[in-house]
């Protein structure tokens, strides 16, 4: 299933896919794969990565701006993964950039957003921040 929405994602490479087409177009075939993943528990395994990434996502205000840069991103990620053969890496970015791809059409497509995640989102999202502005700290400390 991960190598199936790997490829799917990376055939969109070098291509530019704008939020509406993206909600229209391709919201089928993404939320079959969020589906598949959830059947599988894979959204329970993986839930901290995608309350990261979607509370990254949030830093747009705009649903527009959201879902087409989250977008890019996973493909970015998955063509990184692909180049630096990162089996590991492109699984669990395949997995969790659908999860959060799916979300934001919901959210694109309805108007509605699920305050509840978006609150967990945040916070888990400020958890990794606050992490690495701390080891940061520590880096820069042993600079002087």
């Amino acid at each position: 299933m991960t190598n199936e929405i790997s490829s799917y994602l990376y055939n969109f490479k070098n291509k530019v896919i704008e939020a509406e087409e993206l909600a229209s177009k391709l919201n089928t075939q993404i939320e079959e794969f969020a589906k598949e993943l959830r059947k599988e528990k894979l959204d329970i395994e993986f839930e901290e990565n995608f309350l990261t990434i979607l509370g990254y996502s949030y830093r747009l205000e705009n649903i527009s701006q959201r879902l087409f840069f989250t977008f890019q991103e996973s493909v970015y990620a998955i063509d990184l993964d692909k180049l630096m053969r990162n089996e590991d890496s492109e699984r669990l970015n395949s997995i969790v950039y659908i999860l959060v791809l799916d979300e934001l059409i919901k959210e694109f497509n309805t108007s509605i957003i699920d305050e509840e995640l978006k609150k967990k989102a945040l916070v888990t999202y400020k958890k990794i921040e606050d992490r690495k502005s701390s080891e940061n700290k520590k880096y820069h400390m042993y600079q002087y």
